[in-house]
């Protein structure tokens, strides 16, 4: 605001998801080396929502699963004929 840095706050809101762990490596090869080791999961939703590569200015979506926060880092469109969705993969934050 006029020129001065001003923290955002988070929005909570509530979406809903089909939660998957990844067990094929192959799946997350193109992901950044160093966090193809984390805990990742596959996401699918049919809303839109923002990731780390989206812009530099904004933070991604976190999601919490199991009380632990993670990140969304990939996303994808999912058209599998149905409802259209997209595939996220999602990777745990672990510094807070």
């Amino acid at each position: 605001m006029n020129g001065e840095w001003q923290d955002g706050a988070y929005v909570e809101s509530t979406t809903y998801f089909s939660v998957q762990s990844i067990k094929n490596t192959q799946e997350i090869e193109h992901l950044p080396e160093g966090r193809r080791i984390d805990d990742y999961r596959r996401l699918y939703s049919d809303t839109l929502l923002q990731i780390t590569s989206d812009s530099a200015l904004s933070q991604p979506v976190l999601i919490v699963i199991g009380g632990h926060n993670y990140e969304l880092t990939h996303r994808e469109p999912w058209q599998n004929g149905i409802i259209p969705h997209y595939k996220y993969y999602c990777v745990r934050k672990y510094d807070g």
